[in-house]
């Protein structure tokens, strides 16, 4: 894993480079941000560059033994811990802590990765303080996680923190299309919808996303024009589809957004739904900006009442009459 191969993270590759470079590496180091945002691809770019006999300014090399291991999570002084159930316990804790005091046995640091490191439970978290005050002196630890605030401030405050921030939209779009072989609009959409995460862009279902939001796209706009009756029987139905009825909020929420953009930008490259700009442009010419936000909220505080546990046939019936009403 080389650092060229990690998209549109040029800030924390720069800090980790001029600290390779300086010879400067901290021991203990935070990688913070958004699930799936390349975090750790770029913790494995990092125990390559400190492990490849062959490093440079770009990391390590990518071809070489070591780093092909380390690609694989197959490398002896390579370590990836990840929770056991919902949770790090400190059995593994102890484990790793054992496994770092050991002399690396192929490069030149044992590197540790806690993937999801606020998962640590109090036990766990109080015992890994202890590696941080008194770190093995050839061992570098990276923690990966995307709640920081979840972290023991007393390992937080022992650790570098480097933040990771969403990928910008068309340089999410530009990687999509040459790793999936999409469209531009089609990757334009997904880039849009997992809000700069690579991760998730590279997993979504495009033809699944893309006929969810077509059926959304139909319900939604034929609210409208239901009476009272067609309201209440298409709630009943939703409140037994828990799926659908949480498909059609979050897909409302995805569409008044994108109206109140249209209307106050009318640029069609902002849009999550490009594909269905004439029902937006609809949307924007029949609500005000205050209506528009007050839909927004509507469909929100629908998303709440339901996670609140709020019967979904009572939420149901609130958002389709209100939205019907207009």
């Amino acid at each position: 894993m080389m650092f060229s191969t990690i998209e549109g993270h040029d800030r924390p590759i720069r800090i980790l480079q001029q600290a390779l470079a300086n010879d400067a590496l901290g021991h203990a180091y935070v990688f913070s941000g958004q699930t799936g945002i390349g975090k750790k691809l770029t913790a494995l770019a990092l125990a390559s560059a400190v492990n490849c006999p062959n490093a440079g300014p770009d990391g390590g090399c990518g071809a070489c033994p070591s780093c092909r291991k380390i690609d694989s999570l197959g490398h002896p002084d390579v370590r990836v811990l990840v929770t056991d159930g919902d949770e790090i316990k400190i059995d593994q804790i102890r484990q790793v802590q054992s496994d770092l005091s050991l002399t690396p046995f192929e490069g030149a640091k044992k590197v540790l990765i806690v993937d999801n490191a606020e998962s640590m439970n109090a036990a766990a978290s109080n015992a890994f303080l202890k590696t941080l005050e008194e770190p093995p002196g050839n061992a570098l630890i990276i923690l990966i996680t995307a709640m920081p605030q979840g972290l023991l401030s007393t390992i937080r405050s022992r650790c570098q923190e480097i933040p990771f921030h969403p990928l910008p939209r068309t340089v999410l779009a530009r990687a999509l299309m040459r790793r999936r072989g999409i469209s531009e609009e089609d990757a334009m959409f997904i880039a849009a919808l997992v809000q700069g995460s690579m991760g998730l862009g590279l997993e979504m279902d495009l033809e699944q996303e893309k006929a969810a939001r077509m059926e959304a796209a139909a319900l939604l706009s034929g609210i409208a024009q239901m009476g009272p009756g067609d309201s209440l029987a298409l709630a009943e139905a939703l409140a037994k589809d828990r799926e659908r009825l949480d498909r059609l909020i979050d897909i409302g929420v995805e569409w008044m957004r994108d109206a109140l953009v249209y209307r106050e930008t009318g640029d069609e490259r902002l849009l999550v739904h490009a594909r269905a700009r004439q029902h937006l442009r609809q949307l924007a010419d029949r609500y005000s900006v205050p209506g528009l936000l007050a839909n927004m909220e509507l469909f929100m505080m629908s998303r709440n009442l339901l996670e609140r546990r709020v019967s979904a046939q009572l939420v149901a019936e609130n958002l389709l009459l209100k939205c019907a009403r207009g």
